[in-house]
């Protein structure tokens, strides 16, 4: 019996070591059609969950600033040339004891779909709410093309 509860003493703190390390390293990615993930900075999104917003005009990304970003220096955000891009955002919330989402645009112009695919890969061992509002920077819409949000955890 002796035997058994050092071993189980040895052998718990091993895997939460393991765990711990695996969720370090952990990190988000772009790729596909994506010219780069934007970062607010300071900024606070006051968005909702699961929200799927595309800004494609400096009109509306000026009433998404007033609306949706509190509390930060709007000034000091990075512009975006709306002629040629888009900045698209897919907030979502998931479980676990970190996250990484790998963000991925891909373009069909026979469907003449835009679909931006968010996987999440998690950590597991706790059940921490985790958010991120996932939000790229990628080329314009052209005209009579749709855009297309999907989501699965591996």
């Amino acid at each position: 019996m002796r035997i058994w509860i050092t071993v189980l003493v040895l052998l718990i703190p091993a895997f939460f070591t393991q765990c711990n390390r695996e969720c370090r390293n952990l990190a988000s990615t772009e790729s596909g059609s994506i010219v780069k993930a934007y970062d607010f900075g300071d900024c606070f999104l006051y968005t909702s969950l699961d929200s799927q917003v595309v800004i494609d005009d400096a009109g509306k990304w000026t009433a998404f600033k007033q609306k949706y970003l509190k509390f930060c220096d709007t000034l000091k955000l990075e512009n975006i040339d709306f002629t040629q891009h888009m900045l698209v955002g897919y907030k979502l919330k998931t479980y676990g004891c970190n996250v990484a989402f790998h963000r991925k645009l891909t373009i069909d112009d026979s469907t003449k779909t835009y679909t931006y695919a968010i996987e999440q890969q998690l950590c597991r061992g706790c059940n921490t709410e985790l958010t991120s509002p996932n939000w790229v920077i990628m080329p314009k819409l052209p005209a009579g093309y749709t855009i297309v949000f999907t989501n699965k955890i591996r």
